[in-house]
């Protein structure tokens, strides 16, 4: 679990596609069997889902975001544990 290690890094499966649809205007998270259209809290940090970040440091950066200035580390690693447990993310170690 991506609590669990602070070290732990978190990354978008292969089998998953993080996308925009120009065609409707907004985002998309494809996975097998999944089709998700994320709020900005989970786009932002799906995004920096990368295998470079931790959950910790892409809580973090999202204080650089005006709008999401409330958004505590504990709400983003929630939103990581329930994507990895959906089986969108792997984490990989530091």
């Amino acid at each position: 679990m991506i609590t669990a290690m602070p070290g732990l890094m978190p990354v978008l499966n292969a089998d998953c596609r993080l996308y925009f649809d120009g065609q409707h205007n907004r985002w998309v998270l494809k996975g097998p069997q999944q089709l998700i259209f994320p709020d900005r809290l989970t786009l932002i940090t799906l995004q920096a889902c990368d295998g470079n970040c931790s959950g910790a440091q892409i809580a973090r950066s999202l204080a650089s975001f005006p709008d999401l200035n409330n958004v505590t580390e504990f709400d983003v690693l929630d939103v990581l544990e329930e994507f990895e447990r959906r089986g969108f993310l792997s984490v990989l170690n530091a």
